[in-house]
């Protein structure tokens, strides 16, 4: 079986749409997929995110072989390396054709494995993002700042998603985001989402997970998730049909012990390969047209799939690998023991990381305002908390997570991504959810023993960087504030902080 093309397909990339298997004489090819059980233990991974990754690897190798392609998959391998020369023993390939990685590190990684056996490595494009470095760097030609929204504009004219006939946005407007920030209201409905079948294989990973990872964090509690590219369409079938069009409105909305509310919950099916973006995206357009759902939802959805994850992408692989080391802001509390416990009187907190630690995920709000403020504000390091998300939600990724939480987050990219820190206090949180009516704090002190921490650590965090911030537009009102409030009050905000960082620093909760 000499003179073989091996195609390496990895577990976030079971795509039928990768591009490494274009353009193949399935009779001269192999396809190699291995479980490395050394890679899952480099982090401890939420054991719901590695059933998703290898239940996705088993199912999606399955569909190949239906489809006629020689498939060599090794399960439960030490490691990749071991595989790896297992795989060219026996089939002797000439070359390996691999889709570009998503995470840095993987990408030169396997480039190092292929090249010191001595084979020839291709390397094809990524098939689940639609733009291109190319396409990136000749739009911010010249400029100075790496704006989201041009960015965004660009990738509507190039799709054509929701433009009108004389190109400009439908409703005369590109986004709708101000239309999309409405505070829960009492007797709010939310349909369930689709739950797929739960497959053999799938109870198989699990126990696999559990036999191997047991002592990793996370619940892995009854499956609910696609892991075929058939469940995943109905399940995107399933969200258009019943939630796309209350999503808008209430998007960044929390209630306590609503996990999904409208959200979609697809993009953990997304980054493994099983959806396309632009595809879910056009059923959105598709669903709009059709006057099913309103123009404020379908923008808001439209704008997530190929505004912001693309800018994302494109600014990971942009400034990686210098990106992940950034702390522009100087920040250096470890990670609070509670992120891992959930040990805290918090009431948004705890629901969330109960959330967090039963399904592997929450929406974009409770992850930047509760999860990512705290940290921003209290000083949390960039790197440990950045890698607490990457191991925790089960569609997080390196190029996910190092641009949203070092960038948009905590800011410690210095303003690349955002022009502002996303810094709130309670008031944020009590206008947005329904947590601070049962929080053992007061949401409205900052000062106190009841004291909300939000509060108490948003208002430190302005004074600690207020020079800072002085000539930042956006933040010149609040800083303003600061310089305006009494001293004492401003000493007692800074006494309390301190406290407050020192009981978390020696491993206490709040």
């Amino acid at each position: 079986m000499t003179g073989r093309t091996s195609i390496w397909i990895t577990g976030d990339q079971c795509s039928p749409f990768n591009s490494a298997l274009e353009g193949i004489d399935r009779a001269d090819a192999v396809v190699l997929m291995i479980e490395s059980v050394a890679r899952a233990k480099l982090i401890r991974y939420h054991k719901r995110k590695l059933v998703l990754i290898y239940a996705t690897m088993r199912a999606f190798a399955a569909e190949l072989e239906r489809d006629g392609w020689t498939v060599d998959y090794h399960r439960e391998s030490p490691d990749f390396a071991k595989a790896f020369d297992d795989h060219v023993a026996r089939f002797a390939p000439r070359r390996v054709r691999m889709m570009q990685q998503s995470e840095y590190v993987p990408a030169r990684r396997f480039s190092a494995l292929v090249r010191e056996r001595g084979l020839e490595l291709e390397v094809t494009p990524h098939a689940n993002f639609i733009s291109t470095k190319a396409e990136f760097d000749a739009l911010f030609a010249g400029k100075k700042r790496l704006t989201m929204e041009i960015f965004y504009r660009a990738m509507r004219r190039k799709t054509g998603l929701l433009l009108g006939a004389d190109g400009e946005p439908e409703g005369g407007a590109w986004n709708y985001d101000a239309e999309n920030r409405e505070p829960p209201r009492a007797g709010m409905h939310f349909t369930p989402p689709y739950v797929p079948p739960v497959h053999a294989s799938t109870r198989d990973v699990i126990a696999m997970v559990e036999r191997h990872f047991g002592d990793h964090p996370g619940e892995i509690g009854a499956w609910d998730l696609p892991v075929t590219r058939a469940d995943a369409l109905e399940a995107a079938r399933d969200f258009i049909e019943h939630r796309l069009d209350g999503f808008g409105p209430h998007e960044d909305a929390m209630i306590a012990g609503e996990r999904t509310l409208n959200h979609s919950r697809l993009s953990a099916a997304i980054n493994v390969g099983l959806l396309h973006p632009l595809e879910l995206a056009r059923m959105a357009e598709a669903a709009y047209r059709a006057g099913t759902v309103r123009l404020q939802s379908a923008e808001g959805f439209v704008r997530q799939l190929i505004g912001w994850r693309e800018f994302i992408w494109q600014i990971y692989w942009r400034f990686m690998p210098e990106y992940r080391t950034r702390n522009a802001l100087d920040a250096t509390l470890p990670l609070p023991a509670f992120y891992r416990t959930r040990e805290t009187s918090m009431s948004c907190m705890r629901d969330v990381l109960d959330a967090v630690h039963a399904s592997g995920w929450t929406h974009h709000i409770p992850r930047l305002m509760i999860l990512g403020n705290f940290g921003l504000i209290a000083g949390v390091n960039p790197q440990e908390l950045n890698d607490w998300f990457w191991a925790m939600f089960v569609d997080g990724y390196d190029w996910v997570m190092v641009p949203n939480v070092i960038g948009m987050t905590l800011h410690a990219d210095g303003g690349v991504v955002g022009t502002k820190p996303y810094a709130a206090s309670a008031n944020y949180i009590d206008k947005m959810s329904d947590y601070c009516g049962s929080c053992a704090y007061d949401r409205k002190d900052a000062t106190g023993e009841r004291a909300c921490p939000f509060n108490t650590l948003y208002w430190d965090f302005i004074g600690r960087n207020h020079a800072r911030f002085a000539d930042n537009q956006r933040m010149h009102m609040i800083v303003r504030s600061w310089e305006k409030m009494d001293e004492r009050k401003r000493e007692a905000i800074a006494r309390r902080a301190r406290d407050l960082r020192t009981r978390l620093a020696e491993g206490g909760t709040l």
